[in-house]
């Protein structure tokens, strides 16, 4: 990609695979899928990675998830890219709500969704790492987040 990679990405294995697999099984797809996340320091370097876990589903609702390497944490990326996952979400009319799951702790990942207007919606069981909690912001309550503007690359 002709851009540096930021310290701690190994902690994806295989997010470069499955976003491009992704793409080349549905090109169309890429609306809903997953992103790249780039930041400008002395030159481009990959931060993280998220986005879209699919189209929104028939009650209007999108999840959303994203990760930032180690090295980048605390630099308000996480944030800025669920800024710009929820703009994308809010200028497709079909999004009735966004959801968001994290680790059922008090952490970074829960401020950053509550710092955009995410309340938290009880637990959920996830077969890959148990009882995660359940976030959502609906399209009626999105004007009083907080959202970067920051674009992501």
């Amino acid at each position: 990609m002709g851009c540096a990679v930021a310290g701690g990405w190994s902690v994806f294995p295989g997010s470069l695979e499955r976003t491009r697999d992704a793409l080349v099984a549905d090109p169309s797809g890429a609306r809903w899928g997953p992103r790249l996340f780039l930041v400008e320091d002395t030159k481009p370097t990959l931060a993280g990675w998220g986005g879209f876990k699919g189209a929104p589903d028939a009650a209007g609702a999108v999840e959303i998830g994203y990760a930032i390497a180690p090295a980048c944490e605390g630099r308000g990326i996480a944030t800025a890219a669920v800024g710009a996952l929820l703009a994308q979400a809010w200028d497709a009319s079909e999004v009735r709500c966004v959801v968001a799951h994290t680790l059922p702790a008090r952490n970074a990942s829960v401020r950053v969704l509550e710092k955009a207007g995410f309340a938290r919606d009880g637990a959920h069981l996830d077969g890959d790492v148990g009882e995660v909690w359940r976030f959502r912001l609906d399209r009626e309550r999105r004007g009083g987040a907080r959202t970067s503007q920051q674009a992501i690359g």
